[in-house]
């Protein structure tokens, strides 16, 4: 008999009133599909269908020291037992350095929901125990409810449930390695154990509504990650057994049991912290105004996910964590994502919050791409600052957001920013950035930095490097002189600076057509090679043309708009993104870590953008169609057709209600890189806001 996990949860959580997604994994061998709750802070929980931890960055607890980044493993996870007069069911899943595969828990998987909050169903022998984990909004707490729903056609003299606690207290890039000298010191009192996980007295606090706790100092040796061992780097880990707690269960009553770093939680309450989530969730469903499709509301919840703040408070600001688990916040994901994660969410003030705190970072005109962890070598502080594209997307950003809202007060507050910024791009800046009097075309060009979003460096070397004019900084740049020219219209005002940013547009504008590359039909990736000047040009057929059709102003005549999506379409286009280079180029690479097994940082980063699709420029590809064909029924039909695949590996891939940040540009197009990607579910939802509303 199939367990009705949405009728126990509607049955139990009346506000819940969206449709709850419901998967029944494979008894055959662990589900490695992955499911993520974040916080708010930075923090999240994290880890997979079966239960098995696959990367170092799969934990029951991760806090961010400060928020939202310094990201650590404060609980790692808990291996629950299941005793049934005696008998003894262990519901965990875990990989082992030698191969096997011990505990095999997930055998006894009937489903898994990942909304609102994880739930598995385990049956045993005709009796179903209910496993859910919560991870309240704004706190470093995570809460875990069991209830037993006994087959009532048989009964057992004892019930009971052993949770033990497995530790390892680190930062959430690294690994932990038993010794017999290390050793978590605990003080356990009533119904609380306190566990001192480092010599700054820094505190992991455990709480249970009812049981009995043994405390236990024994290390476990030989934990892998799979996933790690794919991505070439280090794949084991010890894990410190600290305690574990034994309660009886009674039919249809919770047994609960809460984690939280420095203070604990009084009388841990699952249902209660449940309730509270589906409350949130349904005000962000309730906003966004959709059409109540499980995939839509999925979408909606998945896009809170990357919004986040230093605190709680309402005037904190706003930031986006470029992607799960492993990216910092960034300033180019931030904006590449606020149309999404913003607009089409209708969450207006977080949008407007969002373009006010990059806006303070700004320095000389730039936006830093990530935010400057105190921890970080002066030089790669520095290197924040490189990036020519984020304060143009910034200024893309403002457009898209201003568009719905017209809102005017935000932009009348950040047009002198936007203006100032301008400036400091012709006059020049970061020793490399400076448009040319000559044609107004932006130039980005030094010997040891890169300018664009292909940006990977090994020991700081560019490895696509692409000095010169690059066509989409070019296109970019012309589309935020545009942009400030609209916003002056728009307001009824004018700068000191207007007549002279204008000629520039005008200039840039005519100059865009040095990009025609006649042979090809298309645009050179680069004009003006070099770090001085050459005057050869790039013939790659590259994505980043791309973005000369899809930006609101433009300076390509239409013909052209059409034969670059035609090459586009021919060269680059595939069912989950667009290829950052044509599969015809000497230098393609079709598969993630130039098919290496198990591939080091440097063949990942040699290939991130040698071919590996994009998934984010699909939504720029759809707002090219509608610019170069217009909006007609046809052009409806093929954003559907477009978007379908990326819709289903939302709903059904890789992570559970998110979008990967990049696919093998050769079939089978596997998923790569970060799994929550905050650009990749933004242009979806943007795009999914589209399709709906049509």
């Amino acid at each position: 008999m199939t367990f009705g996990l949405i009728s126990w949860l509607k049955s139990r959580h009346p506000a819940l009133k969206y449709e709850v997604p419901v998967w029944y994994p494979s008894k055959d061998k662990p589900d490695g599909r992955e499911w993520l709750v974040t916080n708010g802070l930075g923090g999240y929980s994290m880890g997979t269908v079966s239960g098995a931890n696959r990367r170092r960055y799969h934990a029951s607890l991760v806090a961010a020291l400060p928020p939202p980044h310094n990201r650590h493993v404060i609980l790692n996870r808990i291996e629950e037992v299941l005793s049934l007069d005696g008998r003894e069911f262990e519901l965990s899943t875990n990989h082992w350095a030698s191969g096997v595969v011990s505990p095999t828990g997930y055998k006894f998987i009937e489903c898994f929901a990942p909304l609102p909050v994880p739930t598995w169903v385990f049956e045993v022998e005709g009796n179903y125990l209910i496993r859910q984990l919560v991870h309240p909004w704004g706190t470093d707490e995570v809460v875990f409810g069991y209830y037993w729903m006994p087959d009532p056609d048989r009964s057992f003299e004892s019930v009971k449930l052993t949770c033990k606690f497995l530790v390892g207290y680190r930062g959430f890039h690294e690994e932990v390695k038993g010794s017999s000298d290390k050793k978590y010191s605990q003080f356990v009192s009533a119904n609380q154990s306190v566990i001192i996980l480092d010599d700054h007295a820094r505190r992991l606090c455990l709480t249970w509504s009812e049981g009995s706790y043994e405390s236990h100092k024994q290390w476990w040796w030989d934990f892998r990650w799979p996933t790690e061992s794919i991505r070439g780097l280090p794949d084991t880990e010890d894990l410190f057994y600290v305690g574990s707690v034994t309660s009886t269960l009674k039919a249809e009553e919770e047994f609960t049991v809460g984690a939280s770093f420095e203070n604990p939680i009084h009388k841990p309450d699952c249902r209660t912290a449940v309730d509270a989530v589906v409350e949130r969730q349904s005000g962000l469903i309730e906003r966004a105004n959709l059409d109540g499709s499980q995939r839509a509301d999925m979408m909606l919840i998945a896009c809170d996910q990357f919004l986040v703040s230093t605190s709680t408070d309402d005037d904190a600001p706003v930031m986006v964590v470029e992607g799960y688990p492993w990216y910092n916040d960034g300033g180019r994901a931030a904006m590449l994502s606020l149309p999404g994660l913003t607009v089409a969410t209708r969450r207006f003030d977080s949008g407007a919050r969002l373009l006010r705190t990059y806006s303070e970072r700004m320095r000389s005109g730039i936006i830093p791409n990530h935010s400057l962890d105190y921890d970080y070598p002066t030089e790669e502080c520095r290197s924040e600052y490189e990036g020519a594209d984020v304060t143009l997307w910034w200024g893309w950003a403002l457009y898209k957001y201003y568009s719905v809202t017209r809102d005017r007060e935000l932009i009348e507050s950040l047009l002198p920013q936007m203006v100032e910024a301008a400036s400091a791009y012709l006059n020049g800046v970061n020793d490399g950035i400076k448009a040319d009097s000559s044609d107004g075309l932006l130039r980005c060009a030094h010997k040891t930095r890169e300018f664009t979003w292909m940006d990977a460096k090994v020991e700081g070397i560019p490895i696509t490097p692409r000095p010169g004019k690059a066509v989409e900084l070019c296109a970019l740049w012309y589309n935020y002189l545009e942009t400030i020219k609209f916003f002056m219209e728009s307001l009824e005002t004018s700068l000191p600076e207007a007549a002279e940013l204008a000629e520039v547009a005008k200039l840039a504008g005519a100059s865009m057509q040095k990009f025609w590359n006649d042979d090809r039909a298309c645009l050179f990736d680069v004009i003006e090679l070099g770090v001085v000047p050459t005057g050869k040009s790039d013939d790659s057929v590259r994505c980043n043309q791309l973005l000369a059709v899809s930006l609101p102003f433009r300076a390509l005549r239409q013909d052209q708009e059409k034969s670059i999506l035609r090459a586009v379409e021919s060269e680059l286009l595939i069912p989950m993104g667009i290829r950052s280079l044509s599969a015809s180029d000497p230098s393609y690479q079709g598969v993630f870590g130039c098919g290496f097994e198990h591939p080091d940082r440097y063949h990942r980063d040699l290939c991130r953008h040698q071919g590996t699709g994009w998934p984010w420029l699909l939504g720029h590809y759809c707002d090219a169609l509608i610019n170069a064909h217009g909006r007609g029924p046809e052009t409806a039909n093929r954003i559907r057709l477009t978007m379908q695949p990326f819709f289903d590996h939302f709903m059904e891939e890789d992570c559970l209600g998110s979008i990967s940040e990049m696919f093998d540009g050769n079939r089978p197009h596997l998923p790569r890189g970060c799994p929550v990607y905050s650009i990749s579910v933004a242009e979806a939802m943007r795009w999914l806001r589209w399709v709906i509303k049509q």
